[in-house]
C-alpha cells in the first residue's frame, strides 16, 4: 500500500489500497462442454447434404424362386448457410494515456502499455460471450446473433416442428419420473445417427430449478443429492460453477443444470440465457450433433485462408496519433438433429 495525501485534506495523510474490479460475469459453460465439432473453413458460406435413409427388415422369401426384395434408394437434399461476421474495434489516442492516473495506484502516470492490455482484454471478454450466446442459441436449434437476426433455423430448414414437454410442477401429482422417462425415450427415437446416445443435458432457468427441486415427487431426490448423495456430482458443481451454472443434480441418467447466464445485448438490453420457468434438453455423446465452422478474417491476407475462431490485429498511426485494435470472429454453429432437441417448460 502507498501513502499518499487525503483527497480531502492534503495536509493529512491516507493509505492508497488496492483497486476493485467491477467486470460483468463471464459466462461459458456451454462452450467449456465441447459439444460442437467445430473447424476452420476458407468461403462465408458452407454447403451440406442431408442424406436419409430407413433400414427396413427384409421379409423371408422362398429359396425356390428368383424372388428377391430391393432396397430404396437414399434421399438426398441440400442446404446451404451463411456464416455471420463480427467485427470489434478500439483505440488508443494521447487522451487517453496523458495525465491520467494509473487506477489503483497513488500517483503512477497511466502507461500506453497499460491502456493497451486493458482495451485488448475488454475485446476478448466482448468476442467470447458472443461466442457463448452463439452456441447457446445453437443448442436450442435456432441460430441467432445478438442483434437478433435468425441465422439458421434448423426447424424451418428441415420442415419439423419442436417438441414441447410440460412438467406441470405446480400439480403435486405430477409424475416426474414418467416426463423424465418420455424426454429420453423421445430423444432416442430422433437421434438418427446409427449409434446411441451417452446421457442426456438439461439446462433449465433458476426459476425452474426452483419449482423441480421443490416438488414432492422430486424433493427427495434433491435432499439425498444434497446430503449423503453422489460426492462426484457435488465436485463437479464447484466446476460448473466457475462457468455461470448456479445449482445442478443428476436423476435417472439426465443431468439438470440450472444456467443464470445473462446477456448484454447491443441495444442495451439483457437476455436470460431462458426465459423464466422453460429450459431445453439435448443429448450428450452423439457424433455431429452440434456443428461450428469459422469463416476467414476479411483481410486481403486472409481471403481464402482458412479460419480461425478470432483474429486480432493491431495498427499504429504512421504520424502516431492513434493505435488501433481490432478483433474479428466469423462462426456458424447449428444442430444438425433439431428433432432430437426438446424444449422443457411448466405451466404452472
Amino acid at each position: 500500500m502507498a501513502t499518499t495525501r487525503d483527497l480531502t485534506n492534503v495536509n493529512q495523510l491516507i493509505d492508497w489500497t488496492d483497486e476493485i474490479n467491477e467486470i460483468d460475469n463471464q459466462y461459458g459453460f456451454i462452450k467449456s462442454q465441447g459439444y460442437f465439432d467445430s473447424r476452420g473453413v476458407s468461403q462465408t458460406a458452407v454447403v451440406f447434404d442431408k442424406n436419409t435413409t430407413t433400414n427396413t427388415l427384409l421379409p423371408q422369401v422362398s429359396r425356390n424362386s428368383k424372388e428377391a426384395t430391393y432396397g430404396k434408394d437414399r434421399t438426398v437434399e441440400t442446404f446451404s448457410l451463411a456464416l455471420p461476421y463480427f467485427k470489434h474495434r478500439d483505440y488508443i489516442t494521447p487522451d487517453d494515456v496523458q495525465s491520467w492516473r494509473q487506477a489503483g495506484t497513488a500517483d503512477a502516470e497511466e502507461t500506453l502499455a497499460n491502456v493497451r492490455a486493458e482495451k485488448l482484454q475488454d475485446l476478448r471478454l466482448a468476442a467470447d460471450q458472443t461466442d457463448e450466446y452463439m452456441q447457446l442459441q445453437a443448442i436450442k436449434g435456432v441460430t441467432k446473433s445478438p442483434d437478433g437476426t435468425t441465422i439458421a433455423d434448423m426447424y424451418s430448414e428441415f420442415g419439423l416442428t419442436q417438441t414441447d414437454k410440460d412438467f406441470t410442477l405446480g400439480t403435486a401429482s405430477t409424475d416426474l419420473d414418467t416426463v423424465f422417462a418420455q424426454i429420453k425415450r423421445e430423444m432416442a427415437s430422433n437421434v438418427k445417427s446409427a449409434g446411441t446416445m451417452s446421457g442426456v443435458d438439461m439446462f433449465v432457468n433458476p426459476s425452474f430449478f426452483d419449482k423441480l427441486i421443490s416438488h414432492p415427487k422430486f424433493r427427495e431426490v434433491w435432499q439425498y443429492y444434497q446430503n449423503s448423495g453422489n460426492q462426484r456430482l457435488r465436485d463437479e458443481l464447484q466446476t460448473y460453477m466457475n462457468f455461470g451454472v448456479v445449482d445442478f443434480v443428476e436423476h435417472r441418467g439426465i443431468r439438470i443444470f440450472s444456467y443464470d447466464a445473462t446477456f448484454n445485448l447491443p441495444d442495451g438490453t439483457t437476455e436470460d440465457a431462458f426465459t423464466a420457468d422453460e429450459g431445453i434438453a439435448i443429448p450428450r455423446g452423439v457424433r455431429g450433433m452440434f456443428r461450428g465452422y469459422h469463416g476467414p478474417s476479411n483481410k486481403l491476407s486472409g481471403a481464402n485462408s482458412v479460419g480461425r475462431p478470432m483474429f486480432a490485429t493491431e495498427y499504429t498511426d504512421p504520424k502516431d496519433e492513434f493505435h488501433e485494435m481490432e478483433v474479428e470472429m466469423s462462426p456458424l454453429y447449428f444442430a444438425t438433429k433439431p428433432a432430437a432437441i426438446i424444449k422443457v417448460s411448466t405451466s404452472n
